[in-house]
């Protein structure tokens, strides 16, 4: 499945950028949403969330910039941008991640902010670019496929594409862009409210004052009481808060995905990896994923053996949540079957969307610039073992969704 010959030619490869598309195949994605006029992907309008092309990102910058990164990594530098042929210069550049984070003179994890020497620059509209280094994700898909998962089962959740990385010529690999939660992400999602957005801190649930959750970003209507209404809600009426301070509809759908491609890394089962965001025009609160980069198998570290096709840590669908809100909701009957049927649509969402089917194509996509990586936390022989899990385990899930939520 991995062509290992790949590899090979590009070692000799002058050019640090690889072809914007090395499956010329045509081919055309099925409809992700049968909400869709015209049964095309809403990403596609996007030039950045395109997922079926990697984009070539050149950043250039100083030594003395470098230097810099490597003393404060998450201190904005000055560098220039040339995303494929679109120049944007003098754009701030510094360094992300936890338990990801990888130095400047490896694979780092990237943050870029247009306008941070240039006032109102933007890069198609965008003001800022999140690149994931996938360094946890021998298979490359698990963010792009877990996310859309999430936005086409009607639960809001960043975009994603790909892109293949230089800087200063020195080509660091295959990059995920993941959609960054700022005003665009609210303008593109609730365009008329906009609002605000939080992260959460870790273990951060609604039982307490709502105070570890960090405001990051603030948009029009924006209401600073929106995240402590959540927390006074569940106090006071349990699951009814649901109905109180939440939308309920969204939440449902989020708790539901997160079940469906196996997210233990979450809310509801790690208090970790999530966003809230209020709509001061419904009053209401919603989940935003984070952190996908281990869902559908949860296969981590990324180059410890097993010889099953199972997740090494857990599957969701037998463990019980740790999130009070997850919580409450299936201990609540009605909840609980509104939460039962949600996975179940899922289920056949997957099978409908060809899921699979979407893998292998990523596969196809992303497989030349892997085989040139040097600085992730796994082999090509780990890839190749954990890509065949992936599909199996995913082709295997809809049906043990069905058989477990009584479809």
């Amino acid at each position: 499945m991995i062509r290992v010959v790949a590899a090979l030619l590009l070692v000799g490869c002058t050019s640090p950028i690889l072809p914007a598309d090395p499956s010329p195949e045509p081919w055309t994605p099925p409809p992700w949403s049968g909400d869709d006029d015209d049964g095309a992907d809403d990403d596609d309008d996007h030039p950045v969330y395109d997922p079926w092309v990697v984009h070539a990102v050149r950043l250039t910058t100083t030594e003395e910039a470098v230097a810099a990164l490597r003393v404060a990594p998450r201190q904005w530098v000055e560098a220039d941008l040339l995303f494929d042929d679109v120049e944007v210069n003098r754009v701030g550049l510094r360094l992300k991640g936890s338990s990801s984070f990888q130095d400047v003179d490896r694979k780092p994890a990237l943050k870029i902010k247009m306008a941070e020497y240039v006032p109102e620059q933007r890069l198609h509209e965008l003001e800022r670019l999140t690149l994931n280094n996938e360094v946890h994700d021998p298979t490359m898909m698990a963010e792009n496929l877990g996310y859309r998962t999430f936005r086409e089962n009607d639960a809001p959740a960043p975009r994603t594409g790909y892109a293949a990385v230089t800087l200063n010529g020195r080509y660091l690999g295959l990059y995920a862009i993941i959609e960054t939660m700022d005003d665009d992400f609210m303008e593109q999602n609730w365009p008329d409210a906009e609002g605000g957005l939080w992260e959460m801190t870790r273990s951060c649930d609604f039982d307490g004052d709502c105070t570890c959750f960090d405001l990051q970003e603030t948009g029009r209507n924006y209401d600073p009481a929106g995240i402590t209404r959540g927390c006074e809600a569940v106090a006071r009426s349990g699951i009814g808060a649901l109905d109180e301070a939440f939308d309920r509809a969204a939440v449902i759908a989020y708790l539901a995905v997160e079940r469906a491609i196996n997210h233990p890394d979450s809310y509801s089962y790690n208090l970790n990896n999530f966003f809230m965001h209020h709509d001061p025009l419904e009053d209401a609160l919603s989940f935003i994923p984070w952190g996908a980069d281990s869902v559908f198998t949860y296969w981590y570290p990324a180059d410890r053996a097993n010889p099953e096709c199972v997740p090494l840590h857990l599957d969701v669908l037998d463990t019980l949540p740790r999130g009070l809100l997850a919580e409450l909701c299936y201990a609540d009957a009605a909840c609980g079957d509104e939460l039962s049927a949600k996975v179940a649509d899922v289920a056949d969402w997957m099978d409908a969307a060809d899921l699979v089917g979407q893998m292998e194509r990523t596969i196809e996509l992303v497989e030349p610039y892997v085989a040139a990586e040097t600085h992730v936390n796994w082999t090509l022989a780990d890839r190749e073992r954990r890509v065949a899990c992936f599909l199996e385990w995913t082709r295997e899930r809809p049906d043990a969704l069905r058989s477990r939520f009584g479809r």
